[in-house]
């Protein structure tokens, strides 16, 4: 493992380099001290992750840097527009379209699941269970349901066989526990549920109504259509082995969606209100609920948003794997930055995107303002 000395670069960035904002002219300046990152405060192996492409957001201005290769063994850049399968980071959509339908008034927070279910489906021990409970990972339903493995017949493709009718037999049987946080999976496939009961349509169709069409986000999507089947940025597995894309028959809700860098970052300016758009303040009414307290004292969850309260700055942000790639997305939205990183391969850059969002962020001037 790599030594980790991250004394020198808080140094730097306190003492000499001063506020860091990238201009366009700087932006050698931001690869140089990313590299500096990778090499001294990371463990990423360019052999197990081929590549990456890291967009960064800092007020006005927005970065895109490629580093590794996005083909093993061939030297090919990323670009802004490669498409990603961006795993769990679906559920911030999700839950952004629950904020909007909240926002019409079909829907409110209160609202009891079983009275979006189908009645044959409707589990009488859940009665107490709400949308909040849903959006919150309140309801103690584990990560996957029970029994989920029985359907996972290629491991590499784990809901290509699991179906809706099977995902609403665990909610109508589930036996609740103690009501308590526990991150889930299983919460947003319902939620898909509950969006299609609220509005008559797909996942696919409501996302484009809503949240795509809107921002303009031309890369983003559920279902794959045959015109972006060749954008899709090959992933590769722990091992080194070249995977497919997944494939869902349910849980579209939950780990989906796949976008490019670009369309991310499109969506991240919607939640830091620079869009221009209405759903700006749509957004900004996410980051003023009730948070609930996750995994310890630092960290909490609110409309499907993981919340790291530390220090100077409060960090929103959520990460996503899938069998070939991973993915981070982080903000600070009282300084309106923003770091985006789409890697091709199932290991996680969570470490190295939470460095940059300090890089850009931890200096005297943002500190002291």
């Amino acid at each position: 493992m790599k030594e980790r000395n991250k004394l020198p670069l808080l140094f730097i960035l306190l003492f000499i380099a001063g506020p860091v904002y990238f201009t366009f002219s700087q932006q050698s300046v931001l690869r140089n001290e990313i590299d500096k990152i990778l090499r001294f405060d990371t463990d990423i192996d360019f052999k197990k992750t081929p590549g990456f492409i890291i967009a960064v957001i800092d007020n006005d201005s927005t970065y895109y840097l490629s580093f590794g290769t996005k083909v093993e063994k061939e030297k090919i850049e990323f670009n802004r527009n490669d498409i990603f399968e961006i795993g769990s980071i679906t559920k911030v959509f999700t839950s952004s379209l629950i904020s909007i339908l909240m926002n019409e008034g079909k829907i409110k927070e209160s609202d009891c699941i079983n009275d979006n279910i189908p009645a044959e489906f409707r589990n009488p021990r859940l009665g107490h269970l709400t949308i909040s409970d849903l959006l919150n990972h309140q309801t103690g339903m584990p990560k996957r349901p029970s029994f989920f493995g029985r359907k996972e017949k290629v491991m590499q493709n784990p809901y290509a066989y699991y179906s809706e009718k099977d995902l609403l037999e665990f909610y109508r049987d589930f036996i609740p526990d103690t009501k308590t946080f526990e991150y889930s999976h299983t919460n947003y496939a319902l939620l898909e549920v509950v969006i299609a009961s609220v509005t008559s349509k797909n996942y696919q169709d409501i996302l484009s109504d809503k949240i795509i069409n809107p921002l303009g986000m031309a890369s983003t999507f559920v279902d794959f259509p045959e015109s972006k089947s060749n954008f899709i940025s090959p992933g590769y597995d722990r091992s080194g082995k070249k995977v497919l894309p997944w494939s869902f028959k349910s849980f579209k809700g939950s780990e989906g969606v796949k976008t490019s860098a670009e369309d991310m970052v499109t969506f991240l300016k919607a939640n830091m209100k620079m869009s221009g758009t209405g759903l700006d303040s749509i957004f900004d009414n996410n980051f003023g609920r009730n948070e609930f307290r996750s995994f310890n004292d630092q960290l909490s969850v609110s409309m499907g948003w993981h919340n790291i309260n530390k220090n100077h700055f409060n960090i929103v942000m959520h990460t996503g794997m899938t069998s070939g790639h991973s993915a981070f997305v982080g903000m600070v939205r009282e300084t309106k930055t923003a770091v985006v990183i789409f890697a091709n391969s199932s290991l996680g850059t969570q470490d190295l995107g939470l460095q940059i969002l300090r890089l850009i962020n931890y200096n005297w001037k943002r500190i002291n303002s």
